[in-house]
């Protein structure tokens, strides 16, 4: 009979719980999403120009807009998604040659992170630059 106390402990034998391979799902992981950020910013459709022969109502909606460099965005895109495939490496080789403390896992999981502020702090940079020549 089980109780609460045997429930907690690991079981010893061949089927035995064990975490020490999570990090081969992480840096898939890692690996997917620098692949689905680059396949966004490829397939991204460019955005008609305005034309000069638009009436005033439509004009004055579209000068209050603010844009960014789409080509510098993919440059920014491509330079992380690059990182986060080199970090996905080093966390397989952390883990494969490592001890198994969870340091592969948590430098996982810190990439990824790393890399969503990296992606916001680029984009959030692109639009205050184009905000500040878009004013002169």
């Amino acid at each position: 009979m089980q109780t609460a106390g045997n429930l907690c402990r690991p079981r010893a034998g061949p089927h035995a719980t064990s975490l020490s391979h999570v990090f081969w799902a992480l840096a898939v992981i890692l690996i997917a999403f620098a692949a689905f950020t680059v396949t966004v910013v490829r397939l991204r459709r460019p955005v008609p120009a305005s034309d000069d022969s638009t009436d005033g109502a439509n004009k004055a909606s579209t000068r209050g807009r603010r844009s960014i460099d789409l080509e510098q965005l993919k440059g920014f895109v491509y330079v992380g998604a690059a990182a986060l495939a080199l970090l996905a490496v080093a966390v397989i080789l952390m883990g494969l040659f490592g001890n198994r403390s969870g340091r592969a896992e948590a430098l996982a999981v810190l990439g990824f992170f790393g890399y969503a502020a990296y992606l916001i702090a680029a984009t959030v940079l692109l639009y205050v630059t184009s905000r500040k020549s878009q004013g002169r």
